[in-house]
């Protein structure tokens, strides 16, 4: 059995009959995708035990002034201004992706918007609110639920801590950029990462509502991509470009030089009256042309030169 694949072609071969299918390895993805989301969600709990060491240690602000700086640079990823300027760079200088970007701005504005719809049921407080001189572990499980909404007439989005609109915001883009872009991951997870940082840096907020954070912008991201849920609406969005902009490219094998004038006038006559012409039409009529054209030229008896007789 060893020996059966011993040739590279033999070997080729074999990994492309056994090479899962692209529906195949999209639903795996997908799976992925809100598997991480659950073990984001899951380690909440967990997080909360190291919530007031690293808040106490940022607090100190150990790290020099310039790493402040560029952690907050780094926020404009998953700010609205940033991420307007992601998409205006999407459609100016990439044309091929610019039906990509209503799947980008529903992924950005979703994470965020369902992260602020949490918020009004969930009452805790950010670490820049409390005494973290004087706070203990005990400190970090101050978590209340407002299931009826009886303070949503003092809700600021401003004052809770769980979850982080900026943190589900960026990671839900990055989802969206990393597929767009699979080269680019590094960069986009490092901007990620960086978003992360600084919202604990700055004392907005803890490490456990940033893994909460986590897994809502994972779990919007599912449902964008999802075929059954939001994704097939996108797909659709994104198939139809593609096959306009394919429409609109020539064929290749029509060539001024070498083809003849008739199947040219062809085309031509009928992309100005906006008809599409497909390969499989241009090859029904390209053999008459082919054949026609040379044997039934003949001389125009007014100025000597041979003009091709239309194909019937």
């Amino acid at each position: 059995m060893a020996s059966q694949w011993a040739s590279p072609e033999a070997s080729r071969l074999h990994a492309m009959h056994h090479r899962p299918s692209t529906a195949e390895a999209a639903k795996f993805r997908l799976g992925t995708l809100l598997w991480f989301a659950g073990i984001t969600l899951l380690l909440v709990p967990m997080a909360t035990l190291l919530d007031i060491p690293i808040a106490k240690w940022f607090a100190q602000e150990p790290l020099p002034g310039w790493v402040g700086l560029a952690l907050e640079g780094l926020l404009y990823y998953a700010h609205g201004t940033g991420i307007a300027v992601i998409l205006l760079g999407l459609l100016l200088f990439a044309p091929s992706k610019r039906w990509n970007i209503p799947r980008l701005a529903v992924l950005a504005a979703g994470g965020g918007a369902i992260s602020t719809l949490t918020k009004m049921f969930v009452l805790r407080p950010r670490p820049n609110s409390l005494f973290l001189s004087s706070a203990n572990n005990d400190s970090a499980w101050i978590w209340s639920f407002d299931w009826t909404l009886n303070h949503i007439a003092d809700f600021e989005p401003s004052s809770r801590a769980f979850p982080s609109a900026y943190l589900a915001t960026a990671t839900a883009l990055t989802v969206g950029l990393w597929t767009l872009y699979p080269r680019g991951k590094m960069l986009f997870a490092t901007l990620c990462l960086g978003t992360l940082m600084q919202r604990i840096y700055c004392g907005s907020h803890f490490l456990s509502d940033l893994c909460g954070s986590a897994a809502i912008g994972l779990w919007w991201s599912y449902v964008c991509y999802h075929p059954r849920l939001m994704g097939s609406m996108f797909e659709k969005l994104e198939s139809d470009y593609d096959t306009k902009a394919k429409r609109r490219i020539p064929p290749a094998s029509l060539n001024p030089e070498s083809d003849p004038p008739d199947l040219l006038n062809r085309f031509n006559s009928q992309a100005d009256g906006n008809k599409r012409v497909n390969r499989s039409s241009l090859q029904k009529i390209g053999p008459d042309v082919l054949q026609d054209s040379p044997a039934s030229s003949e001389e125009d008896p007014s100025d000597g030169r041979e003009t091709p007789r239309r194909a019937a």
